[in-house]
């Protein structure tokens, strides 16, 4: 409890309410990657956004387990529904750095804006080269550095100087962001 009291922005008594939810719909106290997915293919019925939760889930399976704890789901709630832009960015980060190797490669950054693209565009079919086109305009404004790659310290500077690339890349489409 003092470890969430402490990484989390929610009280005790938040995290109790939490917490019993969570144990509701994972008895075991962990969310299997079928049922998360099974959760978002609910929401998106056409089947457009399973690419995507795929690179969500395994973001916010930070031990690499299969599965979702409830430590690793409060956090990530905690932090998508009221952190600070430099911790939803770290979480962004992760979620693009998709080899975990603390760096974003562009066929990285192109697979996870392809997901985006087919979760959010209405003709997929017509998508052809937008990814790698925006890819490659995000790396020449980020790369500070030429060396092909963006540290996190890149991704979180380049995010926090353009407000338009802080909505896409953290996927943050709050209106006070």
């Amino acid at each position: 409890m003092d470890y969430l009291l402490n990484t989390t922005n929610y009280s005790k008594k938040q995290i109790k309410q939490w917490h019993r939810g969570f144990m509701k719909d994972c008895p075991t106290g962990q969310l299997s990657r079928r049922k998360f997915l099974s959760i978002y293919r609910n929401l998106f019925p056409d089947g457009t956004a399973g690419a995507f939760y795929e690179h969500v889930f395994r973001t916010l399976d930070e031990d690499g387990s299969g599965k979702i704890d409830f430590k690793e789901f409060l956090q990530a709630i905690s932090i998508t529904q009221a952190g600070q832009p430099e911790e939803k960015l770290d979480l962004a980060f992760r979620l693009y750095d998709i080899d975990r190797n603390g760096f974003i490669e562009e066929h990285e950054m192109v697979e996870i804006i392809q997901a985006i693209y087919l979760m959010t565009e209405t003709d997929t079919l017509n998508i052809g080269e937008a990814p790698m086109i925006r890819t490659k305009q995000i790396f020449d404004k980020m790369d500070s550095n030429g060396d092909g790659v963006l540290s996190k310290q890149e991704f979180i500077k380049g995010c926090l100087e353009d407000e338009t690339l802080y909505k896409l890349l953290a996927c943050n489409h709050d209106e006070d962001s």
